[in-house]
């Protein structure tokens, strides 16, 4: 994604009047960089401090590197270029990001999805409507980032500021009209999405997780508001009204509506919602319901599998409703959408079991696939999960009490074990899975996840459904000093291939 940008030094400051310089303040910056690898000749470089490591101890690669301009908060000896001392680099970084790429957020129609599950496809579902609408439409998520069928890296879910204004920046420049968007709770408490200018921000749901960062639920919850407690600063962007869209059957459906500062429109299915789904049914090829909505109603029919997804679908619906899409080109579109990659994804060979993948990853996550799954599964439910490293611990027994409850028979295993130990992640979750005795169920462990897979397969029986939990669209595994390819999906068509052969 080159980009030609070049900028002032003193211009970019103006909104820093705290910043001390030390050295010429009109340099020509031609670009922003929070990594040496980024750094080229005639950057600013940001040391920001990290968990795992200080950007200040990096000053002399970064202007061995090239940079220009070096942006820290402690005292280092900097010689050969100019030095911006702030208090806060962290904080600099959104100003002088938006600042470098001319605030692109304030030129496009901008919505930001936030929640514990179905970010992703809801983001997903509102690029397929958008884009069915002749709008050229840029998107930044967990799966991809794309502008039009320009597809690009994903580094991140929510990207740090120089980063996510650069795409906001390209998306402009390509003549997007709109963008949907991602926003993580690490990338709202770190400041990330400082500076962007959102038309409407977007709840799906709230559960515990991240708590490694947050370190508390309540911290949790207050990073997720900040998306709709900053919406205020004006209530129209052009001419175009801002608004809040907000799960009303969530438990923090209240906390959220007091932290909004716009408009809200509430969707929902059990409780009382502008845009409400009623007479609700499910199967194991998707769902079907009454959309009721100040615009009319409509009855919907979804290739999308469970309760969840109906969700997802109503969040879309409502935001693409308050941006005066009809109602009827909003079913049009969704009624044709299949899956998204990695979220309830189906793994079909002809096999007479089912086999789904899904990126389900916490316990509110697995649980919502598997309550769904049990309302159409024929056969028994064989669950294959595990839990990353380096993550919230908290969560470990809790998705092994879930896939005890809901499973017939469940397999744990590694998922991205990262730098801890996997046998000693796996017993932290087995505390929660021993509970399978308790419903009469079993279950076994296999840290090998291949083994672990291939073993689910060979237990499947015809009408049996097979749930490959936790990684979905990931195509690799992280352990400690290595990262190896790993996708659920290709290993499962393997295994799925094998069996076949062997039966014919």
């Amino acid at each position: 994604m080159a980009m030609e940008v070049s900028r002032d030094l003193n211009d970019l400051l103006k909104a820093l009047p705290l910043a001390r310089v030390e050295g010429s303040k009109h340099i020509s910056v031609r670009g922003l960089a929070h990594h040496t690898k980024q750094v080229e000749p005639g950057f600013l470089f940001f040391c920001l401090e990290g968990n795992r490591s200080d950007g200040h101890d990096f000053i002399p690669q970064a202007v061995q590197a090239g940079a220009a301009v070096i942006v820290l908060e402690k005292d280092r000896d900097v010689r050969g270029v100019t030095k911006v001392v702030v208090p806060s680099v962290r904080a600099a970084l959104p100003i002088i990001s938006q600042q470098f790429f001319a605030s692109p957020s304030a030129q496009l129609r901008l919505i930001g999805v936030t929640g514990t599950n179905g970010k992703t496809t809801v983001t997903h579902l509102l690029e397929a409507i958008f884009s069915g609408q002749g709008w050229k439409t840029g998107m930044l998520g967990t799966i991809k980032y794309m502008i039009g069928g320009e597809h690009f890296p994903t580094p991140a879910t929510t990207p740090e500021a120089p980063d996510l204004q650069k795409i906001l920046r390209h998306m402009v420049n390509s003549g997007a009209t709109h963008g949907v968007m991602e926003v993580s709770s690490h990338a709202l408490e770190l400041g990330r999405v400082s500076g962007c200018d959102f038309d409407m921000a977007v709840l799906t749901n709230i559960t515990g997780d991240h708590l490694d960062f947050h370190k508390t639920f309540e911290r949790y919850l207050a990073a997720k508001g900040k998306l709709f407690s900053q919406l205020g600063g004006n209530f129209f962007k052009g001419s175009r009204p801002r608004f809040a869209v907000l799960n009303g059957d969530d438990p923090y459906y209240d906390y959220f509506l007091r932290q909004n500062t716009v408009q809200a429109l509430s969707y929902g299915i059990d409780s009382p919602a502008e845009i409400r789904a009623t007479d609700v049914a499910m199967n194991d090829s998707g769902v079907r319901y009454m959309l009721e909505t100040p615009w009319g109603q409509e009855t919907f029919s979804l290739q999308l599998v469970g309760k969840f997804n109906i969700y997802n679908a109503l969040a879309a619906t409502a935001v693409a409703l308050l941006e005066k899409i009809p109602l009827s080109s909003i079913k049009e579109i969704l009624e044709k959408i299949t899956e998204v990659k990695g979220r309830f994804e189906r793994v079909d060979l002809g096999q007479p079991f089912t086999v789904i993948v899904d990126y389900a990853h916490t316990p509110d996550g697995l649980e919502n696939i598997l309550k769904s799954a049990r309302a159409f599964a024929k056969g028994k439910i064989i669950t294959i999960f595990g839990c990353g490293g380096e993550r919230d611990r908290s969560k470990r027994p809790l998705m092994g009490f879930v896939a005890a409850r809901y499973s017939d028979y469940a397999i744990l295993t590694s998922d991205n074990p990262r730098g801890e130990d996997p046998w000693q992640i796996i017993e932290e979750v087995e505390v929660g899975l021993r509970q399978a005795k308790e419903y009469g169920k079993g279950y076994t462990v296999q840290p090998e996840r291949y083994e672990a897979i291939r073993l689910g397969i060979e237990l499947a029986r015809p009408d049996d459904l097979v749930i490959i939990a936790g990684k979905g669209h990931e195509s690799y595994q992280v352990f400690a000093d290595i990262t190896v390819p790993f996708d659920d999906r290709q290993v499962a068509e393997e295994i799925i291939t094998k069996r076949l052969s062997k039966i014919l």
